[in-house]
């Protein structure tokens, strides 16, 4: 039977909208083991839920976004660069002013361009992937970072787009090493349920509480020079490839910053 002791946890956990939240199911009676995979379950369904209705809003709203004010900075950027040609205004006191308009809606065009990636990514091509191979092309972005890769069996293989999956994993080593992270472990296993998981743990900075629930919405940044669009695009691409990513809790396994990509095959 169910223990309603944790009831308000759970409760608690949908109120703050964490559906990342798990009950332990290890050291328990098997009748109660089940009742708690089953609610485990259903919190990845309602987490699935949740982030296929948010990339639908903000792709939506990254299209709408886009395509007025590329529409505004065309002419800009056009008129713009054609005056800091002009001979008349290179020898006046105009042309610091309109080489700044110029750099400054061509620096917003480019910044502009990133966020339609957002909204139009190629649909994936899935072929089988050996993972071992997938995870080891890390190495060569790595740096002073130490990568350690664990496979499971050595062997396994995922089914999914290469090119998708490669951006992902690019994207999080990237994130590691802006942290100032130093060791990488990336473990990778089959479930039970055939679904693969691929674990990216690092001993950056970890990811502050209050920040925790707004890292894959689209422009949200912590970064000077970020753009808020990196983490946003792994969790599209996975969502293209049929699986989901999810940020650990702080300390899992004793890592200051966990994620998990589950791909289902």
């Amino acid at each position: 039977m169910f223990s309603t002791s944790l009831y308000p946890l759970v409760l608690e956990a949908i109120r703050n909208g964490d559906f990342s939240f798990r009950l332990p199911t290890k050291g328990v009676l098997p009748g109660e083991r089940a009742a708690r995979e089953t609610i485990n379950h259903m919190m990845e369904l309602m987490q699935e839920q949740r982030q296929d209705i948010e990339m639908a809003s903000w792709e939506k709203l990254t299209r709408t976004l886009t395509h007025e004010i590329m529409n505004s900075l065309a002419p800009i950027v056009s008129l713009s660069g054609t005056f800091v040609q002009e001979e008349s205004i290179r020898n006046s006191d105009l042309y610091e002013g309109m080489k700044v308009i110029h750099e400054t809606s061509k620096g917003l065009r480019s910044f502009v361009d990133g966020y339609r990636k957002f909204s139009s990514l190629q649909l994936p091509q899935p072929e089988n992937i050996e993972v071992e191979i997938l995870l080891r092309c890390l190495q060569t972005m790595a740096g002073e970072v130490d990568i350690e890769v664990k496979v499971e069996p050595a062997n396994l293989q995922l089914h999914a787009d290469p090119n998708l999956m490669r951006q992902v994993l690019m994207n999080l080593m990237k994130n590691a090493v802006e942290a100032d992270a130093k060791h990488v472990l990336i473990s990778a296993f089959r479930d039970k349920l055939k679904t693969v998981h691929i674990v990216f743990y690092n001993d950056g900075a970890p990811i502050p509480t209050a920040e925790r629930n707004d890292i894959f919405v689209p422009f949200y940044t912590t970064k000077k020079t970020g753009n808020g669009i990196g983490l946003s695009l792994c969790r599209r691409m996975i969502q293209l490839s049929g699986g989901s990513i999810a940020l650990l809790p702080e300390g899992t396994n004793g890592w200051n910053v966990g994620f998990e990509l589950r791909i289902k095959n």
